[in-house]
């Protein structure tokens, strides 16, 4: 997507080109939070797909130095006065740059800022004089950028992550399902589930994919129960059936301080499936009381047992899934996130405005 000079941007950190024309291709698909966010911040989008497009110096970076880099450089040669960047690895360097030029407003999203690195540059380089507003999926990178980087309250706002629930519904026929089913690659435990459920009678799906992690799939290379199939390059709507399909849907986290599994967590509960999945710190702050059920990382025998129980008591996994539908329709739809959002960067351009 080309940008003009003078206008607002948003920065994703993905190939934008190529999941929007993988959506085209789909007869029916969810809406992209990165569309509707540039709509609402009536903003051009700027992403990989920009970067091979961009000068001979942000080839070279993006091949030397990373496309996270390459993007930033090309966002601010844009001269913007305006950017909200969805990664800390694209708004940290971009912050850098704007120490050269005033009156320009950012907002980014703080997935973990916690790590050595980013927290260093984050401190020394005291970018926090740059950045208008920073938005936290978690408790622990709220707490982290108050307490350890010390940003004013003002400058932080911990929002819940979305799902776009007029897509991932539960269908015209709601029954207990058949199965267990668990999606997603960002450090997903499946070697915990593959223990868990070898030698039962549950058959279990697994779609180690994602169009955004970049971690390796961990299920490649391993022992592959014999009741566990693995499935990947679903369509939406097929990702969409199998949710509804299923019994349960595990998540299954290495236990990491920002919340890994959110998407696959929300789609299933606006999907009105019952969810078990690793309690990672993370991702507690995502979970309201009775919304899944929640195992110890790394807790094979716990993982198992609840999986069990909750196909044993369909009762029981109705009341968890309607409780999970519940807490997604009520706090994490795709437009309150869009809302939320803009709130927050029109409040950061009116603090930075002279």
């Amino acid at each position: 997507m080309k940008a003009e000079k003078g206008k607002r941007f948003v920065l994703v950190t993905a190939d934008v080109e190529a999941v929007l024309n993988r959506l085209r291709g789909e007869t029916e698909s969810p809406r992209q939070d990165f569309v509707e966010l540039a709509r609402a911040l009536e903003a051009e989008i700027l992403s990989f797909s920009d970067v091979p497009r961009g000068s001979a110096f942000t080839r070279f970076l993006a091949k030397y130095a990373g496309k996270a880099l390459a993007l930033a450089w090309l966002a601010y040669w844009e001269k913007g006065s305006f950017y909200f960047v969805a990664a800390e690895n694209t708004a940290i360097p971009l912050a850098m740059l704007l120490k050269f030029r005033r009156g320009v407003t950012l907002a980014m999203i703080g997935h973990r800022i916690t790590t050595p690195q980013k927290s260093r540059v984050l401190r020394l380089g005291r970018l926090f004089n740059q950045i208008g507003v920073m938005l936290c999926y978690s408790r622990q990178q709220e707490r982290f950028a108050q307490e350890q980087l010390g940003v004013s309250a003002n400058q932080i706002r911990r929002i819940a992550f979305q799902v776009d629930e007029k897509f991932f519904t539960p269908g015209e026929s709601v029954g207990p399902g058949r199965g267990v089913v668990s999606v997603g690659r960002e450090l997903r435990d499946y070697p915990t589930l593959f223990q868990a459920l070898d030698g039962t009678d549950v058959p279990v799906t697994v779609v180690a994919s994602s169009p955004w992690s970049k971690r390796e799939d961990q299920t490649s290379g391993r022992r592959v129960p014999a009741n566990v199939t693995l499935r990947k390059g679903l369509s939406s709507v097929e990702l969409r059936d199998l949710y509804r399909g299923a019994a349960v849907v595990v998540v299954p986290l290495m236990n990491v301080d920002w919340p890994a599994g959110v998407t696959s967590l929300f789609e299933a509960q606006a999907c009105g499936r019952p969810v078990v999945i690793s309690a990672s710190a993370g991702i507690l702050d995502s979970i309201d009381p009775g919304a899944a059920v929640t195992v110890p990382c790394g807790d094979a025998q716990a993982l198992r047992e609840a999986v069990q129980r909750l196909i044993a008591n369909p009762a029981e996994a109705a009341t968890v899934a309607r409780v999970g539908r519940d807490s997604a329709l009520r706090e994490r739809t795709l437009d309150q996130f869009v809302s939320r959002i803009r709130e927050a960067c029109t409040a950061a351009e009116e603090r930075s405005a002279p």
